[in-house]
């Protein structure tokens, strides 16, 4: 009963949300057009795009979950959640307008309705969860929750007592730990482990039972499990594993069968295909535009000793696949037979060979590393699909068979031609910090981070502080 109420509530607020951008882009054509406001609301193009707007509104708020009445939102997700809205919103209609070219809508307007839509949805949402915060504070809408808890969880469950705008009242604590009980015997009702938990749920009002147990007993979460699904109570797992190697939780549906992932790495389906589109677009418009440096860049290494134009060399990629990495050949020809002669001299630590002064770098090379010119032939590497524009940095395999078992995640995204590591200093740091900014730019992935990233290696390139 519970459930069906929440998803009744969910609708309506989805109605008055697509209603509010209905206000919006009427308010914003009305402003826009003023005084021909009257001619415009009259016309029939109007009554279409108020159509849309409600359908795009409605698939938008549906896709982003904002119907929803959710506890645990913060205010800044649901910010860049109705930006989100309203970009998918504004795409579809001027995407419309691009194929019907209508009088009535056109860039300023669109932008105008973009920023009152914005500001109404915000405000709605954030008015409307003040509100529900305040009226859990005094004890409405409230969720009753009977706490499995141990050692491990002494926190989470001081986390659960002190977020009271969330609305989750803990009714009764069980668990052996003394740490706990003693920290709690005083505000809450404490059971031991003995006492059976389904004796408990017919004696108190439950909601919801939340399993914070540090090691899963599965003998004892299975009958649990059975007991809220005869009960209609919501169960809540917290696996503490995953918050050891930081792995994040999905569900999906594999022919039929429902499957739990779990995963650290990127996995916005969406956003991956637009870093995709971002990679072809940036390769093809690096690759047309500097087609005249590149041809005198290849001349000069062909002059200066007769040798290969391009270095081929194989780099491990997404999860170990070989491929050929292509760059300038900026050193002699001979250069893998001479390394190993020049090991003792290797200025980095780890499996990685580096040398402030080496003396295999040709004259022309020297000019191409300082200018980070030698890596433009990655840009095919890109095309192809082996690397990605931004991305960590592509090792040897000699590299990945001395890594140790938590650096082995690096190869869990495309690899790049720049990265943190091209941006902060490469040559002042050593193998461990490369490795540290790979994890850093994998854990924190997002497209802005791409376009910040990209923008920082054009002036490194311009400082010429490449090497």
């Amino acid at each position: 009963m519970l459930r069906e109420r929440e998803q009744v509530l969910a609708r309506i607020n989805q109605v008055m949300q697509t209603m509010l951008s209905v206000a919006a882009f009427s308010a914003a054509s009305g402003l826009y057009h003023y005084p021909h406001y009257q001619a415009l609301f009259a016309s029939k193009e109007f009554n279409f795009y108020l159509l849309l707007v409600s359908l795009s509104a409605w698939i938008a708020i549906e896709y982003s979950g904002l119907h929803q009445m959710s506890r645990e939102d913060r205010y800044h997700e649901i910010f860049f959640r109705y930006l989100k809205v309203t970009a998918i919103s504004s795409g579809l209609i001027f995407t419309a307008h691009y194929y019907l070219d209508t009088r009535w809508i056109d860039l300023g307007s669109l932008t105008l309705f973009a920023t009152i839509n914005l500001v109404l949805l915000y405000s709605f949402k954030a008015f409307f969860y003040r509100f529900m915060q305040l009226m859990r504070r005094r004890g409405y809408n409230t969720r009753q929750l009977l706490v499995v808890a141990d050692n491990s969880s002494a926190d989470f469950v001081e986390e659960l007592m002190q977020t009271k705008d969330w609305g989750y009242r803990i009714q009764a604590l069980v668990t052996d730990s003394r740490e706990v009980r003693g920290r709690y015997q005083d505000q809450l009702d404490v059971y031991d482990s003995q006492t059976p938990l389904p004796q408990l749920m017919n004696e108190l009002v439950v909601d919801e039972l939340v399993y914070a147990r540090g090691k899963i007993n599965y003998e004892e979460i299975n009958p649990l499990m059975a007991t809220c699904a005869e009960r209609g109570i919501v169960f809540r797992l917290r696996p503490i594993v995953l918050e050891r190697y930081g792995l994040k939780a999905g569900y999906t549906i594999f022919n039929d069968n429902p499957l739990f992932v779990f995963r650290n790495i990127p996995n916005n389906y969406l956003a991956l295909k637009v870093k995709r589109g971002l990679d072809m677009v940036v390769a093809l418009g690096a690759l047309i535009m500097a087609s005249p440096v590149l041809l005198a860049i290849a001349i000069a290494i062909k002059l200066d000793d007769g040798g290969p134009i391009f270095f081929n060399q194989q780099r491990v990629g997404l999860f170990g696949r070989r491929f050929a990495c292509l760059k300038f050949r900026t050193m002699v020809v001979n250069a893998e037979a001479l390394k190993a002669s020049l090991m003792e001299q290797n200025e980095q630590d780890g499996p990685v060979f580096k040398m402030r002064c080496d003396p295999r770098i040709t004259r022309v090379g020297r000019f191409l590393r300082k200018y980070s010119l030698d890596e433009f032939p990655q840009f095919l590497n890109v095309l192809n699909g082996d690397m990605s524009v931004v991305g960590p940095r592509p090792p040897l395999p000699a590299e990945v068979n001395q890594y140790q078992k938590s650096q082995n995640r690096r190869l869990s995204m495309k690899p790049g031609i720049t990265c943190i590591w091209q941006v902060s200093g490469r040559n002042n740091t050593d193998f461990d910090g490369w490795v540290k900014q790979d994890m850093e730019y994998i854990d924190n992935w997002s497209l802005k981070l791409d376009l910040l990233l990209i923008l920082k290696t054009f002036t490194v390139m311009l400082k010429g502080t490449g090497m």
